[in-house]
């Protein structure tokens, strides 16, 4: 099957049923008559910006993350305020840790915008790594998200 196909797929499936794992989704496609392995699924969640977000009973969910026509810098702003659940800053770097699935699509965020604060950025599951050049910079960019996140 096609990739377009198979990330339609995807997109139905996930609009219809509330999927938390990838290997409910890959489920789910199998009943649908889509073969794919587990790599495959994580490169299309990755391409196709999903995102974990909270179910109305507690749980967790993939969906689609909505662009609405905003900036990348406010797609940022609103991704942050979204899944950051905790914001730290240690020396010359600054620590992202998001709801599980997250962390790489605020990492991308903050690479296209190219900060200049921002040597490196590494981000995983649930946790993004900013890397500065030094403690300045690292604070000036701490400074910034911490503006946007919602901890109390």
């Amino acid at each position: 099957m096609k990739k377009t196909n198979r990330q339609l797929a995807i997109k139905q499936i996930i609009t219809n049923r509330d999927i938390s794992t990838q290997d409910e989704l890959l489920h789910y496609l199998k009943e649908e008559g889509v073969d794919a392995t587990q790599a495959t699924i994580s490169r299309d969640i990755k391409e196709m910006n999903l995102i974990k977000t909270s179910t109305p009973q507690g749980g967790m969910k993939y969906t689609l993350y909505q662009t609405n026509n905003l900036s990348v810098e406010e797609r940022l702003q609103s991704t942050l305020g979204d899944v950051v659940v905790k914001l730290e800053r240690v020396q010359f770097m600054t620590i992202l840790v998001t709801i599980p699935g997250n962390a790489h699509v605020a990492a991308a965020l903050i690479d296209t915008i190219e900060f200049p604060e921002v040597v490196a950025s590494v981000g995983g599951n649930d946790t993004c790594l900013l890397i500065s050049k030094d403690e300045e910079n690292a604070q000036k960019m701490y400074d910034y998200l911490k503006q946007f996140v919602n901890i109390h």
